[in-house]
């Protein structure tokens, strides 16, 4: 007989959130319209809003069904505080109170956040898109195919995550690219990928397993932004298995990003049994809780939230949840029920009237 799917688990997952829509709410700041990283954040007045935290808090409010039902007044600001990040020069996105205009897979990330953002209110950037006047206009390290191949061999390739993660942040650019100079930039990164990928294990790059998976999981996403399978699903499944049975997540990254690498490869896989569902299912619940905190929120680190979550300072550190792990954590429980074939719902028992109470200039939205 066919074990079940263990419900339990995922009941159990849900309890995990019975604080949060309360903990996300106390992030908003009304007079910017964004979001701030963690509850720290709001106490120091060198940490702001930032673009990451506000385009992760619209992805929970998204995914839970909340983005309709969006006050107008909140929409506009958040609109305008997309816009009012974009350099009108360069079409870069950047926080305008940290250094993030240094790295530049930070401005990479931002302008993807910033782009999206807009999106989900059907709204464009204000100003061109890096990339889309041609290889021109694309960043100084990959505006040329000789450039772009220089680029890729000289990540960091000691450490898989950061190097696959600086590759798949740059898909904003070539997106924006024009169809031929696309495909011939394109097919340069896929060529490469495949001669860097290890055959046995569908990896690239070294590090401990947790660390491959996550290399792994930035690349799922640019193979899925261009509509092209995954080479190897196979070995990167076995791999997956491997990591959550032998590795010790210690960031909630960890905990995430196995999953959210498993469905991106699921149709390209043969059926995975009831058991190992079951088992993936509860070892990633038994990660999860240890990244809860008092506040509702979830932590990037398994003690604490972690100060600097992508090469900028957005908090303090302290033993509180933080929007980057928030967004991780909803995106798991929600990853949970597809893994069991089951329709996600809506967390309806702890959202209830969310945006009741907000408040701006002192007066009431609804």
């Amino acid at each position: 007989m066919l074990k079940k799917i263990n419900i339990d688990l995922l009941n159990n997952i849900d309890s995990l959130f019975k604080d949060f829509y309360v903990w996300l709410k106390g992030l908003y700041d009304e007079e910017s319209g964004g979001f701030y990283y963690a509850q720290s954040s709001k106490t120091d007045p060198k940490f702001k809003p930032d673009i990451e935290s506000t385009a992760q808090a619209i992805h929970i409010i998204e995914d839970s069904g909340l983005l309709k039902k969006m006050p107008k007044l909140m929409k506009r600001k958040l609109v305008s505080f997309f816009h009012a990040r974009q350099d009108n020069e360069t079409g870069f996105f950047y926080d305008p109170h940290n250094e993030m205009d240094k790295v530049d897979r930070m401005v990479a990330r931002a302008t993807s956040y910033g782009i999206k953002s807009l999106q989900r209110f059907n709204k464009k950037p204000l100003y061109p898109i890096p990339g889309s006047k041609g290889k021109d206009s694309l960043p100084n390290n990959i505006n040329s195919k000789e450039n772009l191949l220089i680029w890729l061999e000289n990540r960091d390739w000691s450490y898989s995550w950061m190097a696959c993660d600086n590759i798949a942040a740059a898909r904003i650019y070539f997106k924006h690219l024009p169809r031929k100079e696309r495909k011939e930039y394109l097919n340069i990164i896929w060529d490469f990928l495949k001669n860097k990928q290890d055959e046995e294990t569908g990896m690239w790059g070294e590090g401990r397993p947790y660390v491959k998976i996550s290399g792994a999981f930035k690349l799922a996403g640019l193979y899925s932004f261009f509509n092209k399978k995954m080479p190897n699903a196979d070995k990167i499944y076995k791999s997956i298995l491997f990591a959550l049975r032998n590795d010790i997540s210690e960031d909630m990254c960890w905990t995430r990003n196995p999953i959210d690498l498993l469905m991106s490869i699921k149709s390209q896989l043969c059926k995975i049994s009831r058991e190992e569902i079951n088992e993936i299912i509860e070892i990633t619940y038994n990660n999860l809780k240890v990244y809860l905190k008092e506040d509702g929120g979830f932590s990037r680190h398994r003690y604490n939230s972690l100060a600097v979550p992508n090469n900028v300072e957005l908090g303090k550190g302290l033993k509180e949840g933080d929007m980057n792990a928030g967004t991780q954590a909803l995106r798991i429980r929600n990853f949970c029920y597809s893994l069991a074939g089951k329709r996600v719902k809506k967390l309806k028992q702890y959202i209830g009237d969310f945006y009741t109470n907000f408040r701006y200039k002192n007066e009431y939205w609804t």
